[in-house]
């Protein structure tokens, strides 16, 4: 499949970074750590199918269920049609997903991954079955209240005037089969005792707040991966991103100086 692959800058010649977002959100959720980088690395935003860019195809009436591993293959393909053949990958959440399933699938395509408020297996095919009711019934904006106390830490939206109140808006206007496509492939997505087979170097990343991916699940899945480097961010949740961008810069840019050279363009 084909996903929507959009520069966030014009830096030819720089190591590739690709930044994946967490379901529910938009291209411009990375935007605050993809600026503090632009001037040393090629930037790339991706899409969850429908999130940001209409998708090509009713996502109601595809002909097969969405699947992270559909999306990680879409990856490559994508970013391989505009000449990146290998890169960086930093995905939340979902994409967090994605970047296991790339660094199990796709080793190849990978210089390193950052992964960052995610899990081996995202809750069961129940409690998914239960949301996308929930959507079903109310849209995506019905999800507001519950995924504000998740995505944040407690006292971040009211010190923060603008950001986080943005990420939230933008999961009210996200299309609710685009939501559902993306929660339905979370379903039969598990990469449990698979990850010990991961040779990309990982940096993976853990709000210290957060309640769905806890520092304690993301340090354990972290020791499963040889050679992985585990850090917890402070005062932020499941998107440490919107809450603390500088401090997740500073993990990604000590992480990626030590990733070599190649900046993954043909």
């Amino acid at each position: 499949m084909r996903i929507a692959v959009r520069a966030f800058n014009d830096n030819p010649g720089s190591p590739v970074i690709v930044f994946g977002n967490a379901l529910g959100t938009r291209m411009p959720l990375w935007t605050p750590v993809a600026a503090r980088l632009a001037d040393d690395f090629q930037i790339y935003l991706t899409d969850l199918p429908g999130h940001t860019v209409t998708a090509g195809d009713s996502l109601a009436e595809a002909a097969a269920p969405l699947t992270v591993e559909a999306l990680a293959s879409g990856v490559v393909e994508s970013l391989a049609e505009l000449g990146v053949e290998s890169f960086a990958y930093c995905g939340v959440s979902i994409s967090g997903g994605v970047g296991l399933t790339l660094a199990l699938n796709h080793p190849d395509s990978l210089t390193g991954l950052v992964a960052c408020a995610t899990a081996e297996k995202f809750g069961t095919p129940e409690t998914w079955d239960e949301r996308i009711a929930e959507v079903r019934s109310d849209g995506t904006r019905g999800l507001v209240d519950d995924t504000a106390d998740r995505w944040f830490a407690a006292g971040f939206l009211g010190e923060d005037i603008a950001t986080g109140h943005l990420i939230l808006s933008d999961l009210a206007l996200v299309d609710d089969e685009a939501y559902i496509a993306a929660a339905s492939a979370l379903k039969t997505y598990d990469v449990s005792g698979k990850l010990g087979s991961i040779t990309t170097p990982t940096l993976v990343m853990a709000g210290a707040q957060d309640p769905g991916c806890t520092p304690e699940a993301m340090s354990a899945m972290a020791e499963q991966i040889e050679g992985a480097h585990f850090v917890t961010i402070p005062d932020a949740a499941h998107l440490p991103m919107v809450e603390h961008p500088d401090i997740v810069v500073d993990h990604i840019q000590e992480f990626c100086g030590g990733l070599g050279e190649d900046t993954g363009l043909d």
